[in-house]
């Protein structure tokens, strides 16, 4: 998923780096027009692979619960937060497919506030993402499971996660600047812990279910 929704979000709708929100009108405008095929193409692409996290992000929810033993409040907070974070992947890039439907016949003005929506919504969400990482974290430092089913240090790598992510949410108070859309501590930061967090994820889930497979066929 990593791979290939990046790809279709920077390499295709040329959406990295992201566009700056100090931009006038005139330019949100003229990019939407001058690459108005590739960004089509690149959200068509975002839409149809973002919800290769689904089953990614069901894995987690069974695995919490695991920890609880039952449906607990860790594991329904996780798989309410969960199911938001595909539709926050997929609803930014509906609007910014309306602000590149049709940019040459429309007033510059509505063309940079579909933008704005779509970066806004796009960074601004995080908040399910944070509390993802500290029902993780809780998790983790509760998991009595035997084979483990989340080393310590795995809950500690989502605190700091959620701390990293915190400026996104600040987007809307800043146009310019590290803390706006496009700056380093609300885009860059935010985006590598989540990359990092991702990865991560992937290899605690398989590690701990393989061991589980292990120990229960022996």
């Amino acid at each position: 998923m990593i791979l290939l929704y990046g790809t279709c979000m920077s390499g295709l709708a040329r959406l990295f780096p992201p566009i700056s929100p100090v931009w006038s009108p005139t330019e949100v405008a003229e990019f939407f027009v001058d690459h108005k095929i590739w960004i089509r193409i690149g959200i068509a692409g975002c839409l149809l692979t973002s919800v290769i996290a689904l089953p990614f992000l069901a894995t987690i929810v069974l695995r919490i619960r695991r920890v609880e033993g039952q449906w607990g409040m860790l594991t329904v907070t996780q798989l309410f937060a969960a199911t938001i974070f595909v539709p926050a992947l997929l609803f930014p890039f509906l609007v910014l497919a309306a602000a590149s439907f049709r940019p040459e016949s429309r007033p510059p003005e509505i063309t940079q506030a579909l933008d704005d929506v779509f970066w806004l919504m796009f960074i601004g969400i995080v908040g399910t993402i944070i509390v993802q990482n500290i029902t993780l974290a809780i998790a983790s430092f509760i998991d009595k499971t035997e084979p483990q089913t989340f080393p310590r240090w795995y809950g500690y790598l989502n605190l700091w996660v959620a701390l990293l992510s915190l400026p996104g949410c600040v987007v809307v108070v800043f146009n310019d600047g590290p803390l706006a859309w496009h700056g380093v501590f609300a885009f860059y930061v935010p985006g590598l812990a989540l990359v990092i967090w991702l990865i991560s994820t992937t290899i605690v889930l398989d590690r701990g279910i393989k061991a589980q497979q292990r120990a229960e066929a022996s």
